[in-house]
């Protein structure tokens, strides 16, 4: 893995890091974007990667600046937010280990969106002038980036029809499913926990809703038993009844 790099986006903010070759393929075997490669190719792909780290709060980048490669998450979670027309900020997903967020393209590209390290997070960033080299060295690689944008526009596009589809209360039950089934913990008694700084800001934006809105109905879930909640923590509580919530079509 090449470690002589300068920092590729925030000079403030990136710091070289340094994990082992097991941490990198084992966080490449877990990326949709690479988990079709072989060992041979994982290790030649590799050397293309730097690591990164930042600190809780830091930018890995921000709308409206340039990205010059990709970022594949190895450790940490990061929060992807949009900012609206009338100056808020939206969250629109929540980037786990093994998923990879930035400009996918062999040139560089404006930021449509800002990323922010909710926890220390380490990732692998793939320079948009080396993506060329590794499509043309290895078609899987090209093949999962097609499949990859196809679900990313799918999903977006199931974003957009829930928005018109469904209640809000339906919405929210949504995004705290969602946010369960990537970052919850599942603990000894069954309950899904959700423990890692999440704020009502990001259950809202990824509800596409109002935080009022979502407070009342966080407040009502859990005034029925269906989730707990805390500070910068929600607890599943009942899922059959949040799947009931939400509906057979979701």
């Amino acid at each position: 893995m090449s470690t002589d790099s300068q920092n590729p986006v925030r000079k403030s903010c990136a710091q070289p890091h340094s994990c082992s070759q097991e941490v990198r393929l084992k966080a490449m075997s877990r990326s949709p974007l690479t988990k079709d490669l072989n060992q041979l190719e994982y290790l030649e792909l590799d050397k293309s990667l730097t690591a990164w780290s930042w600190a809780e709060d830091d930018p890995l980048y921000l709308a409206g600046e340039n990205l010059n490669g990709s970022y594949l998450i190895v450790a940490g979670r990061v929060r992807i937010s949009r900012d609206t027309i009338d100056g808020k900020e939206l969250t629109v997903d929540i980037a786990t280990p093994g998923d990879v967020i930035g400009a996918i393209d062999t040139e560089p590209q404006p930021a449509v969106d800002s990323a922010w390290a909710i926890e220390t997070t380490c990732a692998l960033f793939l320079p948009a002038t080396a993506l060329a080299t590794v499509i043309e060295q290895h078609p899987s690689f090209a093949l999962a980036m097609i499949r990859m944008q196809q679900q990313r526009l799918a999903t977006a596009r199931d974003h957009e029809i829930n928005l018109t589809t469904t209640t809000v209360e339906q919405r929210v039950a949504i995004a705290v499913r969602t946010l369960g089934r990537k970052i919850g913990q599942r603990r000894p008694d069954g309950i899904l926990l959700i423990q890692v700084r999440i704020r009502r800001e990001d259950v809202a934006g990824l509800a596409g809703t109002t935080v009022e809105s979502t407070s009342r109905v966080l407040a009502r879930l859990r005034k029925e038993g269906v989730i707990d909640s805390g500070r910068e923590w929600i607890a599943v509580v009942d899922e059959r009844q949040l799947d009931a919530i939400i509906g057979e079509d979701f």
